[in-house]
């Protein structure tokens, strides 16, 4: 019998849908996403959520993650949290997959910003991508670009400059770009083929 038998087909895809981009995306573990998952449905289809149970979701998102297992490498993935950490030494600060959208991002930033300069860090601007981000690599592949949000912070130092110092990073780390040096166009990694994939005790790190 299918996990979907019996439940309303928007509240099943859309379920679905979720824990693939989820376990592709590789940033949370089975738990989050089934606590997401559970949370979504009481919020969205309270009238289905005696229909599914945890446990059923929890064979589901481990078959997805059997299903979508890779080698493991993540070759693309680490040269970008290269270029990230090389981008934060020039007083930036890096996001992986800030909020679902672009005002969740800025808002992670900017909290984590004021935070740092309270203590007293320099922090002269922001980069960072979202979930939904991700989730356009996923549905579209090979090919497409990702794109990251970028801005600065004190008024000596231009959002162009920000940017330029991130394309420099990002191409010294083996990615190509495309970026019209103005800022309000966010920088593309092209072709970007997405490999993260969630571990435990990496993630910990």
């Amino acid at each position: 019998m299918d996990w979907k038998d019996g439940i309303d087909g928007n509240c099943a895809s859309e379920t679905e849908e979720m824990i693939v981009n989820n376990v592709r995306a590789g940033f949370l573990s089975n738990k989050e996403i089934l606590d997401d998952c559970m949370d979504y449905i009481r919020e969205s289809y309270p009238e289905e959520k005696d229909k599914i149970t945890s446990d059923v979701l929890a064979g589901v998102i481990a078959g997805c993650r059997e299903k979508y297992k890779g080698d493991g490498r993540q070759e693309n993935f680490l040269k970008l949290k290269l270029a990230f950490e090389n981008i934060r030494r020039h007083g930036i600060i890096t996001q992986h997959c800030a909020g679902y959208i672009l005002s969740d991002g800025c808002d992670d930033c900017n909290e984590l910003a004021y935070m740092l300069m309270d203590n007293g860090v320099e922090v002269t601007g922001y980069c960072f991508y979202t979930m939904q981000d991700v989730e356009r690599l996923i549905r579209f592949g090979t090919g497409s670009p990702l794109y990251l949000a970028f801005g600065n912070y004190p008024d000596d130092v231009t959002p162009e400059e920000i940017g330029q110092i991130i394309v420099k990073e990002l191409e010294s780390a083996g990615f190509s770009t495309e970026w019209n040096n103005s800022a309000d166009t966010r920088i593309a990694i092209e072709n970007m083929v997405w490999d993260k994939e969630y571990n435990s005790e990496r993630e910990k790190g």
